[in-house]
């Protein structure tokens, strides 16, 4: 995963490569006139008070994934501020630019590209994480902690005591057999993200929720892990052959 591909903020003359939906890869790319802009409410330039802190845009951007086999559509949607800024080139002036953020991607971007093996619901529980990343990085923490309970679920860690009584996330991570031990304080680390995100008062950056990405990507790869299943596979051939494939 590239945080560095995940930036909200760009102008219309460099369009960042944001990760394609559907194959993962950094391939979204800006189609012939994609980008279109519009005041969010009408501006007299004219007007004998006029400033350029008055400007706000939304703005409507069409992108598709480069990756011929894949050529995914993805529209991105979001908003526009005008701010004056320094000249870099020796001449000490300053000079105003239009400035734009995003705030949704249909379909959502896929920030990170669980193993294959990974539940059809954790992903589903990903993908309404990843929706709010842009939008808002405390939902996005909050549902990433979801995210969590689905894998648990999956994984038939017990939700409930044998009264009946609902356990707290921290219990159900605690009770994780000795075969995932390996994957505790990484559960933890996303319930303690979860948690901030969920509760008002905290500050939550994007780069936190880069943070649970990255942790729970890990806690995938533990649990799913693609490459070791391909070893598995090819030594029990090879053991099955008693050596090359005759």
């Amino acid at each position: 995963m590239n945080g560095k591909s995940l930036t909200a903020h760009f102008r219309s003359d460099n369009i960042p490569t944001w990760p394609c939906p559907e194959c993962g890869a950094n391939s979204l790319t800006n189609r012939d006139d994609g980008f279109q802009k519009q005041y969010k409410v009408p501006v007299d330039h004219h007007h004998p008070a006029f400033d350029p802190d008055w400007i706000e845009y939304v703005f409507t951007l069409n992108l598709k994934c480069t990756i011929p086999e894949c050529g995914c559509g993805v529209m991105c949607v979001g908003t526009g501020e005008v701010s004056q800024e320094y000249l870099d080139d020796g001449s000490s002036d300053w000079e105003w630019f239009d400035n734009f953020e995003v705030k949704y991607f249909q379909p959502p971007l896929q920030i990170f590209t669980p193993p294959k093996e990974t539940p059809f619901g954790v992903k589903e529980a990903l993908t309404t994480s990843f929706s709010n990343y842009f939008s808002s990085p405390s939902t996005s923490l909050s549902t990433l902690r979801a995210a969590l309970e689905v894998l648990l679920g999956e994984m038939e860690v017990a939700s409930v005591d044998e009264k009946g009584n609902f356990l707290s996330l921290a219990k159900r991570i605690g009770s994780l057999p000795e075969n995932y031990r390996k994957i505790i304080e990484p559960a933890n680390a996303i319930r303690w993200l979860g948690n901030d995100g969920t509760h008002s008062g905290y500050q939550i950056r994007k780069s936190d929720v880069v943070d649970g990405y990255k942790i729970f990507e890990h806690i995938l790869e533990e649990l799913y892990p693609e490459k070791k299943a391909s070893i598995d596979a090819l030594v029990a051939r090879i053991n099955e052959d008693k050596g090359v494939k005759r």
